[in-house]
């Protein structure tokens, strides 16, 4: 579909915005949006750029017609709808759409359609070779850990698309129930310490396993981008910083974003730097009976043993506080995390910190997004006061 960018003032956001949780400054996104008449559920949504003074935040949802929609919303009540398939900052967008399923679509950054054959991936001009580089990498490095990935099939670089192979198999977030549970977090956990015993040498050109490493991970291993504690230092500043401008957040997670901040800075990076994830979470990891497979690799890097097992410990139970997972599923993939984070020689200290960070992120990411928003925010609430103790 295309069209014109329709926008509207206050009146055109609906469903219960209420008083936030915690005392922050008074709204949220809301349930659903409407400019011209078309309805978009909102089920997601990320930090916008700040413009003339007014916050604003890119959501995601679906229109009343089933099709997936982008768009901003200003703290003013001012909102803007793109039409379907269709950003101006991903030109390759309206071509692509017609011939897959938008899955995702975040306004004036990325996209993701489903089509046979793959999943292709469309980001700003100029930047898919990173994505490119990153994935290569990652999957290289992920084949040698005996996990599957998706492999770079077709990349069109003056479209900024980057088509990804198809991996078989269902997302571990659905499977708590499921008799391969116990099995799915101990080859999770033997593939992660395989994983971060690799380095440059220790990968084949076939991608095959070499030997663990027996000395600390060279910076930049296999290719892969350094990230520091100072850069995740950053990263949970940036979150608080951007959640609380938008008024999302009780002003409280800004004082605990800079005290895990500083928390990180005085650990400084370990001795050993490890290849990395960096987004690692149940929705990243398909199982198909036999097989793990890992996504979004676009994220890879060296960083803290202790980064991916904590991010993942917090977000298994954080599914069981969403009422997802029940608390023996989420409490075996804490242990698979805790396992991998004993053999890596992660300290109480960096391990307790790693998982304050990512409370303090996910608190963030989930204060854009209205469907979980006030459930989080309790959760992390809960969370932050027995880690923090």
């Amino acid at each position: 579909m295309t069209g014109t960018v329709g926008e509207r003032v206050d009146g055109t956001v609906g469903g219960p915005a209420g008083a936030p949780a915690g005392g922050s400054t008074g709204w949220s996104v809301p349930q659903r949006v409407e400019v011209d008449g078309e309805v978009v559920v909102v089920a997601r949504a990320w930090p916008g750029k700040e413009k003339d003074g007014v916050a604003r935040v890119t959501v995601e949802g679906r229109d009343l017609h089933g099709r997936l929609r982008a768009g901003s919303l200003r703290q003013d009540g001012r909102v803007r709808l793109l039409p379907a398939g269709v950003d101006p900052a991903l030109p390759a967008l309206e071509r692509l759409a017609p011939e897959g399923e938008l899955l995702v679509h975040r306004a004036g950054r990325r996209a993701v359609l489903r089509h046979t054959g793959g999943y292709t991936k469309v980001v700003r001009p100029g930047r898919s070779a990173a994505v490119v580089a990153a994935a290569s990498t990652g999957g290289t490095l992920a084949a040698a850990a005996g996990l599957a990935a998706p492999q770079v099939v077709h990349h069109d670089p003056e479209q900024a698309a980057v088509t990804l192979s198809v991996l078989p198999g269902r997302p571990v977030h659905e499977l708590a129930a499921g008799r391969d549970w116990e099995r799915i977090w101990t080859t999770w956990a033997s593939a992660w310490v395989r994983l971060q015993g690799l380095d440059e040498g220790a990968v084949g050109v076939n991608g095959s396993a070499g030997a663990p490493l027996t000395e600390p991970a060279r910076d930049g291993a296999a290719g892969l981008a350094r990230h520091t504690a100072e850069d995740e230092a950053g990263v949970v500043g940036r979150w608080a910083d951007q959640a609380l401008t938008a008024g999302l957040l009780p002003a409280v997670w800004g004082e605990r974003a800079g005290a895990v901040a500083a928390r990180l800075r005085d650990a400084g990076d370990p001795e050993r730097m490890v290849p990395t994830h960096r987004d690692l979470h149940d929705k990243q990891l398909l199982w198909d009976g036999d097989t793990l497979g890992v996504l979004d690799l676009d994220t890879a890097c060296v960083a803290d043993p202790a980064l991916d097992p904590a991010n993942l410990a917090v977000h298994a139970d954080l599914r069981r506080a969403q009422g997802i997972w029940s608390t023996s599923a989420a409490s075996a993939v804490e242990v698979s995390a805790e396992v991998v984070a004993r053999v890596a020689q992660v300290d109480e200290e960096r391990w307790g910190t790693a998982q304050l960070a990512t409370v303090v992120r996910l608190a963030c990411v989930y204060a854009f997004r209205p469907a979980w928003r006030d459930v989080v925010l309790a959760w992390a609430e809960q969370r932050w006061e027995g880690l923090a103790a």
